[in-house]
């Protein structure tokens, strides 16, 4: 098997402490978005799908930063993404920090067409990072984790979290009949070099859904009811996004993340979908990991 690995609300109480658990935005605090333009193609305007951001790595004997993986912030505190980007990590290879804000990789300040510019990017510590208890690096089920920041982060018209699908009406959602949108800068592997491998800029790509039965018939793997797959267009996959980020759609004006990029086979093959980890079979999961 070839891996592309393109490359919350609830309020809990501890009963034994009685601390409230970190608490999610509610809709309309989060999956909104100042325009749904889309600018240049197949590039995002620069306030577009805000919620997105980049892992970046750093590797022992490499000066520059490296873009690896995506992600989705969900809350001030935490960023969802794929347990695979959180694989393999050493002392000499690690995630450093969270980028947030960003659209143009190659410049300190973005500025479009119309020269409507953005706040500049920033750069996040991590406090910490969780992957799931069951995942497995051989089939990439379970593929989820949260990364909690070191700080608390300010919303702005380009940095503002994706809700996730806790109501009853996001969660009714037919993902078989929904056109999802993806987001990132394109890296499709670990270890595959700067923005040049990828995009420069933030792409997006919408991908229609496909019923599970019928992409199950596309792999030799089993795809089980947490996974969730998308695309199948020939062109169009989320080799034109990162690997851990976020495969989103709107309901009611509100956008919620739906899956998280996880796997395929090559990219953009007509009649093969990408396979996505369903975000709405671990919300629990995610509940219980935020503190």
């Amino acid at each position: 098997m070839h891996f592309w690995t393109s490359s919350l609300v609830l309020l809990l109480v501890n009963a034994i402490c009685s601390k409230a658990a970190h608490k999610l935005p509610e809709p309309g605090q989060c999956g909104t978005m100042v325009t749904d333009r889309i600018y240049g193609g197949n590039i995002t305007d620069i306030d577009s799908y805000p919620w997105t951001v980049i892992l970046v790595f750093r590797e022992s004997g490499h000066e520059s930063d490296l873009f690896h993986c995506g992600g989705c912030l969900i809350s001030d505190r935490y960023v969802l993404t794929a347990a695979h980007c959180l694989d393999g990590l050493t002392e000499d290879y690690r995630v450093d920090r969270i980028r947030l804000g960003e659209w143009d990789l190659a410049s300190d300040q973005d500025c479009n067409s119309e020269s409507i510019c953005t706040d500049p990017p920033i750069d996040v510590g991590i406090e910490s990072m969780v992957s799931h208890e069951g995942f497995n690096k051989l089939t990439l089920i379970n593929d989820v984790a949260l990364i909690k920041l070191n700080q608390s982060v300010n919303f702005t018209d380009f940095i503002s979290p994706v809700c996730l699908p806790f109501s009853e009406t996001a969660k009714a959602l037919d993902t078989d009949n929904t056109t999802f949108i993806a987001v990132g800068w394109g890296n499709t592997e670990h270890r595959n070099g700067t923005y040049e491998y990828g995009s420069r800029f933030k792409l997006f790509v919408p991908l229609k859904g496909v019923d599970n039965v019928i992409c199950d018939g596309t792999y030799d793997e089993d795809i089980i009811a947490s996974q969730l797959c998308a695309g199948a267009e020939g062109g169009k996959d989320t080799c034109q996004g990162d690997s851990g980020g976020g495969l989103v759609a709107s309901v009611d004006g509100v956008y919620y993340e739906y899956g998280i990029v996880s796997w395929g086979y090559g990219c953009g093959r007509q009649g093969v979908p990408g396979v996505y980890t369903r975000v709405t079979s671990f919300l629990d999961w995610i509940t219980s990991h935020l503190t």
